[in-house]
């Protein structure tokens, strides 16, 4: 997203919010016959761009899976939760001192097989991947 008003001053903002849920088998008795997966991807930034006060790059990643909680649930496959996000510049130009703001938020939550006689018949994975920063950024 980018304003037009910031262009007229040289500024881009980017925002961006990702949260894939996923809640599943969670009770009595409950079968799941392949893999559950929650993943989120972002990518935030400008590439090229040139401006004189550096972007506003903001986003916000939180894969959460909850999975085969209770008595006796089954999941044949993997459970996975995972965030991957790329935010800041890239190629960036700037006639300024003036660097970007980049932020970012990325928390991937597994809960799963928890309660009595529950089986996952795979990997259990939470995991996030993040790259946060300017790439050849240069300043004149």
């Amino acid at each position: 997203m980018t304003d037009a008003w910031l262009n007229e001053f040289g500024a881009g903002l980017n925002i961006a919010v990702d949260v894939p849920t996923a809640v599943v088998g969670n009770g009595l008795g409950n079968s799941v016959g392949g893999s559950v997966v929650a993943a989120g991807n972002s990518q935030v930034g400008e590439s090229g761009h040139f401006n004189g006060l550096g972007p506003i790059n903001v986003a916000v990643d939180v894969p959460t899976l909850v999975a085969a909680n209770g008595v006796g649930n089954s999941i044949g496959g993997n459970a996975l939760a995972f965030g991957g996000q790329n935010v800041g510049d890239h190629g960036v130009h700037t006639a300024t001192p003036f660097g970007g703001v980049n932020v970012a938020v990325d928390t991937p939550t597994l809960v799963a097989g928890n309660g009595a006689f529950n089986s996952i018949g795979g990997n259990v994975e939470a995991s996030g991947v993040q790259h946060v920063a300017d790439h050849a950024v240069h300043h004149i």
